[in-house]
């Protein structure tokens, strides 16, 4: 596995596969920020059921060994219209996670203004959700926002979310605990986080992508 880290030691990338997060320690992490990549491989609801079956079983279960008893999984989550209808994804992720020990206790949205999506609507959903028996003791804040899709690094594979809508998830959430990000693309949510004070890991698959995190973020090789 190729690591890089940066010199003041306040974030780390590993570039490998996410379902093994062998190398972060047991319930050390204390919040996870992440938005998955997307069920594009297939169209219609059973495709988006067996997408939401993987996300719970083969990262879910990471994801609940590394993270604090009381730490926070949030989510940034689309929906796809299969030319038939909405499928309601972020109903189809909570269900899954609830059935592997996941409560969902906030949730919010960010609604793309001058979206390129041929509907005439684009949601994405901000999911929080914590190990069943932990909960979140409730707020006044509404988490909506109606923003444009941000300008994404001109090397990046994948879109980004926008900076005040991770700032504001990276606030609500538990203080304590370097943030995780296990599909963390161009690192935004890295980028992000740092600038909060917050310490980062992140986990990419794509080796291009992990090269441009690391360059972003200033990292250097450390496993040379």
């Amino acid at each position: 596995m190729i690591t890089w880290a940066r010199r003041d030691g306040r974030a780390r990338l590993y570039q490998g596969d996410s379902r093994d997060l062998g190398h972060v320690p047991t319930g050390s992490v204390g919040l996870i920020l992440t938005s998955p990549p997307y069920w594009v491989s297939d169209s219609g609801r059973r495709a988006a059921e067996r997408y939401a079956r993987r996300l719970a079983v083969g990262f879910g279960r990471e994801w609940r060994r590394v993270l604090a008893p009381d730490g926070d999984l949030w989510l940034v989550l689309g929906d796809r219209h299969d030319g038939r209808e909405w499928v309601g994804f972020d109903a189809l992720i909570t269900s899954r996670l609830r059935c592997s020990g996941w409560r969902l206790q906030s949730k919010g949205i960010w609604a793309e203004t001058r979206s390129r999506e041929r509907w005439d609507n684009r949601i994405n959903y901000l999911l929080r959700f914590r190990k069943a028996g932990r909960r979140v003791r409730p707020t006044s804040a509404t988490l909506c926002w109606m923003l444009p899709l941000p300008r994404t690094h001109p090397e990046s594979l994948w879109d980004a979310t926008p900076d005040p809508v991770l700032r504001a998830l990276i606030l609500a959430s538990r203080k304590r605990g370097p943030v995780l990000d296990p599909f963390c693309g161009a690192g935004t949510v890295g980028r992000v986080a740092l600038g909060l004070g917050r310490e980062w890991i992140g986990m990419e698959r794509d080796p291009r992508m992990a090269k441009l995190t690391a360059r972003r973020l200033g990292m250097i090789r450390a496993d040379d």
